[in-house]
C-alpha cells in the first residue's frame, strides 16, 4: 500500500506544475494589461485560456503599434502611413480609396486623413482612374527612399521584439492567426 500511495504522490507532483498556474489579465498602475502567471489552477475547462489569449493578443499588437509609431515618429511618419503606403504599393495602381478602405480594415473617414497627409508630402498622388468614377493612388518617386527607411525601422522592431522566440514558436503562433482569420470569416459568411 504505501509504495501506491508513493507511485501516485509522484505521479500528482509530475503533474503539478502544469496545474498549479495560469495566465490572467492584469492591469498595471500605469494602466497597461500584462499577462501574469499566477499559482494555482486555472477554471479547468477547454476555453480558460480563451480570455487571457484574446487580452493578450489585443495588448502585444497595441504594444507593438505603439513602437512602430515611437520609432516611425523620427521620420515624421506613423504607423497608420506606413500601413497606408505598403497596402498602396501591394495594390499598385488599381486601388481607389473606398477599396483601400475596405482592404485594410479601416473607416474612410480615418484612411481620408492619411491620404491627405500623404499626398500634402508628396508621398502619394491620387489622379481620375480610366473609367473616370473614382481616383486611384499611386505612389510618387519620393515614397521609396521613404519606403526604404521604413522597412528598415520595421525590420529592427521585429529582430527586437522577436528576439530568443523560436521559429518553431513563430510558425505555430502564425498558425494559430490563421485558424483565427479562417474562424473570422467563416462567421462572417453565417452572417452574411
Amino acid at each position: 500500500m504505501p509504495r501506491t500511495t508513493t507511485t501516485r504522490s509522484r505521479t500528482q507532483a509530475k503533474r503539478a506544475p502544469h496545474r498549479t498556474g495560469h495566465w490572467v489579465p492584469e492591469v498595471s498602475p500605469k494602466g497597461e494589461l500584462f499577462l501574469k502567471r499566477v499559482p494555482g489552477p486555472g477554471k479547468g475547462h477547454e476555453g480558460s485560456m480563451n480570455y487571457p489569449f484574446a487580452q493578450g493578443l489585443t495588448f502585444v499588437a497595441r504594444r507593438w503599434r505603439n513602437l512602430m509609431n515611437e520609432e516611425l515618429r523620427a521620420l515624421g511618419q506613423s504607423q497608420a502611413r506606413w500601413g497606408a503606403l505598403y497596402w498602396i504599393a501591394i495594390f499598385g495602381d488599381t486601388v481607389n480609396q473606398t477599396e483601400l478602405a475596405e482592404r485594410i480594415g479601416v473607416e474612410q473617414p480615418t484612411l481620408g486623413r492619411v491620404l491627405r497627409g500623404l499626398e500634402r508630402d508628396g508621398i502619394i498622388r491620387r489622379t481620375v482612374a480610366t473609367d473616370r468614377r473614382a481616383r486611384v493612388i499611386r505612389l510618387t518617386p519620393a515614397a521609396k527612399p521613404l519606403m526604404r527607411q521604413i522597412n528598415r525601422i520595421a525590420e529592427s522592431v521585429r529582430a527586437r521584439l522577436l528576439e530568443g522566440i523560436s521559429t518553431k514558436d513563430l510558425e505555430t503562433c502564425v498558425s494559430v492567426f490563421a485558424r483565427i482569420l479562417d474562424n473570422i470569416e467563416k462567421n462572417e459568411r453565417r452572417r452574411a
